[in-house]
């Protein structure tokens, strides 16, 4: 099965202790990390709608809304 956090997923920020205004949030998936060591989860760099500045979460603090965009969305 196709994890749902991959390039251009839609998700929803669920949890964002530092800025608790960005729950709620929608965005795309615009980067995954390669952690070097496969016990480290990797990060997810998520364009949000409306704030045009990429934030990053971990798997925990995003959710699949169940849609995807496009890269032309973004570039």
């Amino acid at each position: 099965m196709e994890d749902p956090l991959h390039f251009y997923a839609e998700v929803r920020v669920v949890a964002c202790p530092d800025r608790p205004e960005l729950e709620g949030v929608v965005g795309a998936i615009v980067g995954i990390s390669e952690p070097p060591n496969p016990d480290i989860a990797p990060s997810f760099g998520v364009m949000l709608d409306g704030l045009d500045v990429v934030r990053v979460f971990s798997r925990e603090q995003i959710a699949p809304t169940g849609r995807d965009r496009q890269e032309s969305d973004y570039y």
